[in-house]
């Protein structure tokens, strides 16, 4: 992954990524910032995905943020929409990150976009930030989530601020788990509509 992202930034182009668990986000963090030293996270998740290792394992979808941190320093991270995790994460996120748990368009527009004007932002969204009743095709469905409109109101957002989005991706997509299909369907506008605002800004 992080050979063919690094190949597309090499050509100028903007790379958004489709999965998958979320592991798959931590080499193309990588790529953008080798390419983007100044580069800030946008992280929008259910989950803090804070853990150094799960199960044992330190490449996991339990730990790709907590990579980025260690990279990127906590100071460039942002995380939005988090309403599960261990309490070590949750302290750790409060002691190093900028973190708003529960919400995302509020702290997105009041907190988040302010301070990044004119920094170049990847943006990782995880469709398990939804509520399961939006999006129940995911591996890890938590209640309590955001709905559909307030996420399709957060790209938006982006586009009319002053950060400059350099990639993104929405992962943990599972449509066998919804068999309903509302989850893809979701996924799909949500990609349609970051294609529109994010690209070639």
């Amino acid at each position: 992954i992080g050979e063919y992202v690094g190949k597309l930034l090499r050509d100028h182009k903007f790379p958004l990524g489709l999965g998958g668990e979320h592991l798959v986000s931590w080499p193309i963090i990588q790529q953008m910032f080798n390419q983007h030293p100044d580069l800030a996270l946008i992280h929008i998740d259910a989950h803090a995905d804070l853990r150094e290792t799960y199960e044992g394992e330190p490449l996991s979808h339990a730990t790709p943020i907590r990579k980025a941190v260690e990279l990127m320093g906590g100071q460039n991270v942002y995380s939005l929409g988090i309403r599960s995790g261990m309490r070590e994460e949750f302290e750790f996120a409060r002691r190093h990150m900028h973190f708003y748990p529960f919400d995302v368009e509020q702290p997105l527009r009041e907190h988040v976009l302010p301070e990044l004007g004119g920094r170049p932002v990847y943006i990782t969204i995880d469709i398990d930030v939804l509520d399961p009743a939006f999006a129940p095709g995911t591996g890890t469905a938590e209640s309590g989530g955001i709905t559909a409109k307030e996420m399709l109101a957060a790209i938006p957002a982006v586009t009319q601020s002053d950060v400059k989005v350099v990639g993104a991706d929405i992962v943990e997509v599972a449509p066998v788990y919804d068999p309903s299909e509302q989850t893809p369907i979701l996924a799909a506008k949500l990609v349609r509509e970051i294609l529109l605002g994010w690209v070639n800004r």
